[in-house]
């Protein structure tokens, strides 16, 4: 569970180690076994997606999607914005 900005920071590197790794075994796997790229890749695919869970809940990006869904049934589109929505 990410409680604060430098543990946000360390779940980004966390993921890109983890873009790494997986770049590593599709060159260095995948040519030579397919199955075995897929059975290896899965680790790291669940771990990135563990990881990407905890970001978004962290920046609030579940609750986002939840008005978002709740937007999009009603006809409205909800749009995040670092400011106040601008008039006009």
């Amino acid at each position: 569970m990410i409680e604060n900005d430098e543990q946000l920071q360390q779940a980004h590197e966390a993921l890109g180690d983890l873009y790494k790794l997986l770049a590593s075994y599709r060159t260095r796997i995948r040519p030579l076994n397919l199955r075995n790229y897929t059975v290896l890749a899965q680790g790291p695919l669940e771990e990135i997606r563990k990881i990407q869970a905890q970001i978004d809940d962290y920046l609030g990006l579940k609750e986002a999607a939840g008005i978002s869904e709740e937007s999009t049934a009603s006809g409205q589109t909800a749009v995040l914005r670092e400011g106040p929505p601008r008039s006009g």
